[in-house]
């Protein structure tokens, strides 16, 4: 029993030993934190790393320096060419957002910097360019008379052993480096406030809001948006399991069977159709009209993603040219009809998946009489939300054997929980044939909902790279950096902001950014 005593009260004091040296250590830490929250300014403990780097690359250069040299305004010299470097390869290749808070300080420090070291060349020089025009120059003067040189160098002050004067010495060449550098970080402060014409030379579609935003996020490829995308066709997918009568809705809506439409009571559509709408012909899109084929240009993107994750291609899509003009400005994706093995094959899964998300709306065109939703198919559209992304048009519709039960119970599996059918995102059409009056009116009534989607779309559009912005501009690095995070902000704060009215500067216009 003594021994199990001893043996617990040793336990108890190690533990509590232990206890009192975790809680100590934890104190000092807390006691070290506010001592440095307290002494230390914010602005540097929330720029630690450029000010480390300034201290070392200065602590490097000046401990060099010394070394060789007693002269103090040398080492102003060589303090100047540090900070010039900093503010070059540091602040505004990899610290943008630092540079855009302080800008007024930073922009007056170069300023003033750039002053300095110019009157100081400019009255360096005139002293050697007033030796050169005497007589009896100097003898270590003469090789620099006409020489590109003469700019650099400064005024010889030492004597050799037989009373002649030394070469020159190339002091006015750091400023000549400094008037430079100095004139260079200005002019970062000020292409900001150009836009980037050039960037967009020679693609005359390309929109100034889309243009604008492809530059400041060129480095990120995967968040580029096509020419077209801000301003350009509104991309309308129709999709459903398989025979629901989707392309009877789309040749319905264009007025005539588009040229390579298949109707029958078996699955018929199996390629991925691409209809752009307003053409001067009807059929496959020839190989020279740039002007339709532009508006499908992504379906050549999603055959390059689906080859790189499955390492093979889609050959079942078409683009097509049609000539109807009420849907101008529109795109319509005519998809296969979902069916249980496409969820086995990769090519078709991740094809279907992306185009789903990359058009703009989607219509999930459901034949009420046709069954169950697939549960495959559902998930693509657990992330979307409807009237916004999509909407579903109940096709062969008949309100005398619709079972409502059964239709909230399919509806609730294209989200996260159990919903009620909504009328206001739903749209009924009813059987074609049985009344044609009723049929037409159901149709009008989708061309108007399409319509609609417009501004619904644009707005999508606007959002979807106003949150790509937001996103990446912290990771903005490079020399062009400041620029690009002027114009983001620009961007985030007036063009793509939906509820701020637009700005049509006539600056803008001549390519100047306010």
């Amino acid at each position: 029993d003594k021994i199990e005593r001893s043996f617990v009260l040793s336990r108890i004091r190690k533990n509590y030993t232990l206890h009192f040296i975790q809680n100590r250590n934890h104190y000092v830490y807390l006691m070290e934190l506010s001592l440095q929250q307290h002494l230390i300014p914010p602005v540097i403990r929330e720029n630690f790393q450029f000010i480390l780097f300034f201290a070392v690359l200065t602590y490097i250069l000046f401990l060099v320096h010394w070394v060789v040299s007693t002269d103090w305004t040398a080492k102003i010299n060589w303090f100047s060419l540090i900070v010039s470097l900093s503010g070059i390869l540091y602040l505004h290749y990899s610290n943008a957002s630092l540079v855009y808070e302080y800008e007024l300080f930073f922009c007056i420090s170069w300023v003033v910097l750039w002053l300095y070291h110019s009157s100081t060349w400019k009255n360096n020089y005139k002293k050697i360019a007033g030796e050169l025009l005497k007589k009896d120059t100097k003898a270590s003067l003469r090789p620099f008379q006409g020489s590109v040189l003469r700019f650099l160098i400064t005024d010889p002050v030492i004597k050799n052993s037989n009373g002649q004067w030394d070469s020159p010495p190339f002091r006015n060449a750091i400023h000549v480096v400094l008037v430079a550098s100095y004139g260079f970080l200005i002019f970062l402060h000020l292409v900001p406030f150009i836009s980037p014409i050039a960037y967009c030379f020679g693609d005359n579609d390309i929109s100034p809001l889309c243009c604008r935003y492809n530059y400041v996020i060129e480095d990120f490829d995967t968040q580029s948006v096509s020419t077209n995308f801000c301003s350009g066709n509104v991309r309308i997918a129709f999709t459903g399991s398989w025979s629901t009568g989707k392309t009877t809705i789309i040749n319905a809506l264009l007025g005539h069977n588009y040229s390579t439409s298949q109707i029958a009571p078996a699955p018929t559509t199996d390629n991925f159709v691409c209809l752009t709408m307003g053409a001067p012909y009807l059929g496959p899109v020839r190989s020279d009209d740039y002007e339709s084929r532009q508006h499908c240009e992504m379906m050549g993107h999603l055959n390059d993603v689906t080859h790189k994750v499955c390492e093979k291609t889609m050959p079942n899509v078409l683009d097509v040219a049609d000539t109807n003009v009420n849907f101008q400005g529109f795109a319509f994706f005519d998809m296969p009809g979902w069916q249980a093995e496409y969820a086995q094959d990769c090519a078709y899964k991740m094809f279907y998946q992306q185009l789903l998300e990359k058009v703009d709306f989607v219509y999930v065109v459901w034949d009420i009489s046709h069954g169950k939703i697939e549960d495959d198919f559902a998930e693509f559209f657990k992330g979307k939300a409807r009237g916004t992304n999509y909407e579903i048009i109940y096709n062969r519709f008949d309100a005398r054997t619709a079972d409502m039960g059964f239709l909230n119970q399919q509806y609730s599996k294209l989200s996260h929980g159990q919903e009620i059918l909504s009328e206001q995102y739903t749209i009924k059409v009813h059987e074609f044939g049985h009344d044609e009056n009723v049929f037409q009116n159901d149709i009008l009534h989708l061309q108007n909902k399409i319509q609609s989607v417009n501004q619904t779309v644009h707005d999508n559009r606007k959002k979807l790279m106003k949150e790509n912005l937001l996103k990446l501009r912290p990771q903005l690095t490079g020399l062009s950096s400041l620029r690009k995070l002027k114009i983001a902000n620009r961007l985030i704060q007036q063009d793509l902001n939906v509820h701020a009215e637009p700005r049509r500067s006539w600056m803008r216009q001549i390519g100047i950014e306010l």
